[in-house]
């Protein structure tokens, strides 16, 4: 896909990375040059699975195993049914998280590495890997701040999600699981503990920059 003008690009970060509210901004500015989407999600199959896997309350007890592959039921289904088709089309996409969410909640977090073999596995067997990978680093104290104040303020729409529920060793965890993939694939690091303005600023130049 790298040959095409067209673009793979993912958007990841922890819990209060300002990720997805970059992504709408940016969105509202590019329009229809780009199509963005989501994890788990994205697709209608993989939206069901998505509810499932992340507001279920049962999916906190669940086997770390049956988190994972979850996960890559709802992202193989995106890739083909979302994904692919935009990309043929000549369309970048930007998903906000891939399978570096994977790695870092369920390979590095859940399971200290139980699963590591399971999930590249799992991972080879997607029909496309993106161009590019693009971190929304924050600290996790900073973060996990942002996160409450923001589930607070929507709390009487908000749903379940498990993962507010972590500590903060988790999140702590969930970081370096990110670190710890990006080693192995392209990546830009942003600094997501600046201003809004300059988050965005930071953002909008490396997206600019391959696309």
């Amino acid at each position: 896909m790298s040959q095409n003008k067209s673009k793979f690009i993912v958007i990841e970060g922890g819990e209060g990375s300002g990720k997805s509210s970059m992504l709408i901004k940016l969105k509202e500015k590019l329009g229809d040059k780009i199509m963005t989407t989501r994890e788990p999600g994205g697709s209608p199959y993989a939206e069901a699975i998505r509810e499932i896997a992340k507001n279920n309350p049962l999916a906190k007890t669940a086997p770390v195993e049956t988190t994972l592959c979850l996960m890559f039921a709802s992202r193989y289904d995106n890739l083909e049914n979302m994904i692919k088709p935009s990309l043929l089309s000549d369309k970048s996409v930007i998903t906000d998280r891939f399978d570096a969410s994977s790695y870092a909640y369920q390979v590095c977090a859940q399971s200290n590495g139980s699963v590591e073999d399971l999930f590249w596995k799992l991972r080879d067997q997607m029909s496309i890997k993106p161009d590019l990978y693009i971190f929304f680093d924050v600290s996790p104290e900073v973060g996990i701040r942002r996160a409450n104040s923001r589930n607070q303020s929507l709390l009487n729409d908000k749903k379940y999600d498990h993962f507010d529920d972590r500590e903060i060793d988790f999140h702590k965890k969930v970081r370096e699981g990110y670190l710890k993939f990006f080693e192995k694939v392209p990546h830009k690091i942003i600094d997501a503990n600046q201003s809004i303005n300059e988050v965005f600023k930071d953002f909008e130049k490396v997206v600019e920059s391959i696309i």
